[in-house]
């Protein structure tokens, strides 16, 4: 592929594109890549978002059906793949054990929560993935889609690649932690990072170094390094 990579994401929040995009990197260390966060909106590069459909999973679900209504009900169908190459539709394990009212969301079918017994976490990311699907109104996952679903959050990854020490990180459960992130906030004061834009930005190269590892040790995270180098070849293949 001569022309730069054009990777489209919809994630739940800043940090998670900084992780993921870090990830992405690192899969392709050879390869230019160009990067679009299509949600949540900024209005800059890391402030407070801006836009209809707001943050997390809630932005995420507005972000989908918008985008599949665009499409006359399928995302695949919508105007985003003639300007990029694939899309990441990033969502956190956790969303599965949540409701549409907690989301402040109003959805007939009722098909959360979804959540299933961890482990395995795929048990409940499987079923996730679906519901998502739903979102985007599609029957299956489009070509150039690629799911992204870290249990119990992104947080799981980056304790993984961050302090891969820690006790809860080396345990055979800890993608089944409920709450990842307050590991963070837990660790020795000279290392502790919080879950902000800056602070994930400042170890950008750290996660980029790690992800080789974290995917060996994380299931959904070598779920999505395969799903996404997949669909690359497979984009490569059509060129």
């Amino acid at each position: 592929m001569s022309d730069p990579l054009r990777v489209a994401l919809v994630v739940e929040g800043p940090t998670d594109f900084i992780v993921l995009s870090a990830a992405i990197e690192s899969l392709l260390p050879d390869v230019e890549i160009v990067f679009q966060v299509l949600q949540p909106e900024f209005s800059a590069p890391f402030e407070a978002p801006g836009g209809a459909t707001g943050l997390g999973w809630s932005g995420v679900y507005h972000w989908c059906r918008q985008a599949a209504r665009e499409g006359n009900g399928r995302v695949s169908q919508s105007s985003l793949f003639v300007f990029h190459h694939l899309l990441v539709v990033q969502i956190d394990a956790d969303v599965a054990g949540m409701t549409y009212n907690q989301g402040r969301i109003e959805e007939q079918i009722e098909d959360l929560p979804c959540e299933k017994p961890c482990p395995p976490p795929s048990d409940t990311t499987n079923i996730l993935r679906s519901v998502v699907l739903r979102w985007l109104g599609e029957p299956k996952l489009p070509g150039q889609v690629v799911f992204c679903t870290p249990s119990k959050s992104m947080e799981a990854w980056v304790m993984a690649a961050l302090f891969p020490e820690n006790e809860l990180v080396e345990s055979d459960e800890w993608e089944c932690h409920a709450n990842p992130a307050a590991q963070l906030g837990q660790q020795p004061k000279h290392v502790r990072i919080e879950k902000r834009p800056k602070d994930y930005v400042a170890k950008q190269q750290d996660l980029l170094a790690a992800w080789p590892a974290v995917r060996a040790r994380l299931t959904e995270a070598d779920r999505f390094s395969r799903d996404f180098l997949a669909c690359v070849e497979a984009l490569a293949g059509e060129s």
